[in-house]
């Protein structure tokens, strides 16, 4: 602290020193932590800051106070409960002849720190020792139970870690949390998921849902007790469950033939990773970069639409579409067409549509600007896509970007069916 005629920075008085503890080992997280699991030892000391030569003559009054302060801590009925240990030493100083000066200040345990801090923190050590202690009580019990997959002889001082790392999660647990997470660990074992989702899982008592919301902090405990492949392998791996359907794609068919194939459905949801597999009942397959461009198409023959993925093209080295029309249609900027490279790199027979100098130069009073363009040259362009890309990121145009639903409809059925009938 600064010094000044009021407060000079030597002679920490009792509440400086809590607060020195309180920011130094309780407000740290990662110290903090260390220290309940016993990687960071006790005692802590900390220095009160005695002063030093003629300091405490030059303000007599601070090291009344400062004496005071650690005398009265002392004294108090309830120092002896808190355990820590204030050091006393004798100092002669000029003119005030021999005083008797507090010089450190030594915590114990991570009881005495939370008592020499408050009630606050004496409370919240209070109740993650219950929280840890049920935990453990809890688990022995079930565990017990469980007699045909074998548990980790000496999990507890593991389980202790993991629990101690994972404090806020386990903070924030209900009551019915803490019994879930407690019914769940004793009923997993490897491979016990059979290649099936998650939320099928052969569990009882325990929903899914709760271990999709605490896989992490599960993972991480499984491996504690049961096999700590669990964490190496992930816990989705070690059980054998597949990830949950990701990547959704919206699949529109464009024609009436096109949906009774698809059951009549109007519109459909499809992961990347079942498109990989499903071949689509059309002649020609169109990829829109964005949903909005997709819902406003109907009336093209034997065409399915797939849209919403971005820059999410991995599904498009399906060897089924090898067979098809495929089109792309993209925004015209550098992003779009840093797009159609990655999309050109999975399939070499892709069409590119509306993605070209002359719809740019047909409607480039409706261009916008770009924020952010791609700086690199994609290297699955063709010449005169890689010259667009060019001109648009050197801004060789008012603006950089021609956004797809900024072209008129009538043009954008025009163009598309023209393509079907190449």
């Amino acid at each position: 602290m600064p010094e000044t005629k009021s407060r000079p920075a030597w002679g920490l008085l009792q509440q400086d020193a809590v607060e020195v503890l309180r920011t130094k080992y309780w407000n740290n997280t990662k110290t903090l932590k260390s220290l309940l699991i016993g990687n960071t030892g006790f005692p802590i000391q900390i220095s009160l800051k005695p002063p030093k030569g003629n300091a405490a003559l030059n303000n007599i009054s601070h090291f009344q106070e400062f004496v005071d302060s650690w005398k009265s801590f002392c004294e108090q009925p309830e120092y002896e409960s808190i355990q820590v240990n204030v050091r006393w030493e004798r100092v002669m100083f000029r003119s005030i002849s021999e005083q008797q000066v507090p010089t450190y200040l030594t915590i114990p345990d991570i009881s005495s720190l939370g008592r020499m801090l408050g009630d606050v923190e004496e409370q919240q050590l209070k109740d993650w020792h219950s929280r840890i202690s049920s935990i453990f009580d809890s688990l022995s019990t079930e565990l017990a139970k469980r007699t045909v997959y074998p548990i980790r002889s000496t999990y507890e001082r593991e389980l202790f870690s993991t629990l101690i790392a994972n404090l806020e999660i386990l903070s924030g647990f209900s009551k019915l949390e803490l019994e879930l997470l407690v019914k769940l660990i004793p009923q997993l074992h490897k491979g016990m998921g059979r290649g099936s989702y998650l939320r099928a899982l052969p569990v009882i008592f325990v929903d899914t849902k709760f271990i999709e919301k605490n896989l992490k902090l599960i993972e991480s405990v499984t491996a504690a007790i049961i096999d700590c492949s669990a964490k190496e392998m992930g816990l989705l791996s070690w059980l054998d469950c597949r990830d949950k359907p990701k990547d959704w794609l919206l699949v529109k068919p464009l024609c009436k033939n096109a949906a009774d194939a698809l059951g009549g459905l109007p519109l459909l949801r499809m992961s990347s990773e079942t498109l990989l597999d499903f071949e689509l009942p059309a002649k020609n397959i169109l990829v829109i970069e964005n949903e909005q461009s997709c819902l406003s198409l109907d009336s093209i023959p034997d065409t399915i639409a797939v849209s919403g993925g971005g820059k999410n093209v991995s599904w498009m080295k399906a060897n089924w579409l090898a067979k098809k029309r495929v089109g792309y249609w993209g925004d015209v900027d550098s992003d779009g067409l840093s797009i159609l490279s990655d999309v050109r790199s999975k399939l070499s027979t892709i069409i590119p549509l509306m993605m070209d100098s002359e719809t740019i130069e047909t409607y480039r009073e409706r261009m916008v600007a770009e924020h952010e363009c791609t700086v690199k040259d994609p290297v699955g362009l063709t010449v005169a896509e890689l010259a667009l890309f060019r001109a648009l990121r050197n801004g060789d145009y008012v603006h950089k970007r021609l956004e797809q639903e900024r072209l008129p409809l009538d043009y954008v059925h025009k163009m598309l069916r023209s393509w079907t009938k190449l």
